[in-house]
């Protein structure tokens, strides 16, 4: 087993038993959850981790290694941590207002301790509780979008803290360009083709990377996200913080030279929260230089300002 704070993609969940069950189901289809329990993890309650994937609310899996971020797997060992990682449905099948239903249904699901029992069936005579008092929701990219909407929407006090890596705060929108991360840009027709396959009732809520990004940039780029999406201001936390005025304790990082999720939008999302008062305990950290997923091998003990802020976020997460 590869040591906790030097793991890769190969090797990110070996430290973990890995379960998948699902927490809802349309038709045939089940939306699943992931479920990292820490192998040496000791009977008694253990603090839990919410993790959204990322993907632009277009692909992405629960348990896609590649976009855990590394510093991660340390962290919820040293915390006892148990992690519950939901998938949701995708645009362009979906809407904004069927993902934010399966935002609301898993929350619902896991309220109803539904993981402790699914445990309790598969890992019998563990003594391993789920402290539900004490829930940590993180995410990256769409995922922060997705933990950002939790603690709008879940009732105050029931999310101890959020954890944003470069979130979407508002909807994708970039620039065209000949090149999309490295790649040749798709050209805008496959958008047409991709939509001529989807079948009436098609359920979409997992997509194994590089499977469906080039979808992130035909629908950002071309100005349809919002076609598929819905344009309710106040889907996206960027409105929605004008009505709710209150969010859990929050650490967002965010890389200047972004070109998937714009660092601004993280700006004026954490000034739109300072804003309201010294209730809301917002912190941005904006990090030079850095492109979108910077942090998926970083290593805490190696960069201070992330060691700083895991263990604000430990501060808050865990405190009686």
């Amino acid at each position: 087993m590869a040591p906790l704070d030097d793991t890769t993609e190969v090797n990110r969940f070996d430290s973990f038993d890995v379960f998948r069950t699902s927490y809802k189901r349309i038709g045939e289809h089940e939306i699943e959850v992931g479920i990292l329990v820490p192998k040496n993890l000791k009977p008694g309650k253990s603090p839990v981790m919410v993790k959204f994937h990322g993907g632009g609310l277009i692909t992405g899996d629960c348990l896609f290694p590649s976009w855990f971020s590394a510093f991660f797997v340390p962290f919820i060992h040293r915390n006892s941590a148990i992690v519950v990682a939901p998938n949701y449905r995708f645009i362009p099948e979906h809407s904004g207002a069927d993902i934010l239903e399966d935002l609301r249904d898993f929350w619902v699901w896991f309220n109803k301790r539904a993981v402790s029992d699914f445990l309790a069936s598969h890992r019998k005579g563990s003594g391993i509780e789920l402290d539900y008092e004490t829930t940590l929701v993180s995410g990256d990219s769409a995922g922060g979008y997705m933990a950002l909407m939790s603690g709008l929407t879940q009732p105050r006090g029931s999310i101890k803290a959020i954890l944003g890596e470069f979130p979407m705060t508002n909807y994708l929108r970039i620039e065209p360009s000949d090149m999309y991360f490295g790649e040749p840009s798709p050209p805008e027709s496959e958008l047409a083709e991709h939509l001529s396959t989807i079948k009436p009732g098609t359920v979409v809520s997992s997509a194994w990377p590089p499977a469906r990004l080039s979808m992130n940039y035909l629908l950002a780029a071309h100005g349809h996200y919002l076609t598929y999406f819905g344009k309710d201001e106040k889907m996206w936390p960027i409105g929605l913080i004008d009505d709710k005025r209150w969010l859990p304790p929050t650490w967002i990082f965010h890389g200047d030279a972004d070109s998937a999720v714009n660092v601004e939008d993280s700006k004026k999302f954490v000034d739109k929260c300072k804003a309201l008062g010294k209730d809301l305990e917002v912190k941005l950290e904006i990090r030079p230089g850095q492109e979108h997923g910077f942090t998926t091998t970083v290593k805490e003990d190696e960069e201070s300002w992330l060691k700083e802020g895991l263990a604000w976020v430990e501060g808050k997460w865990l405190r009686s």
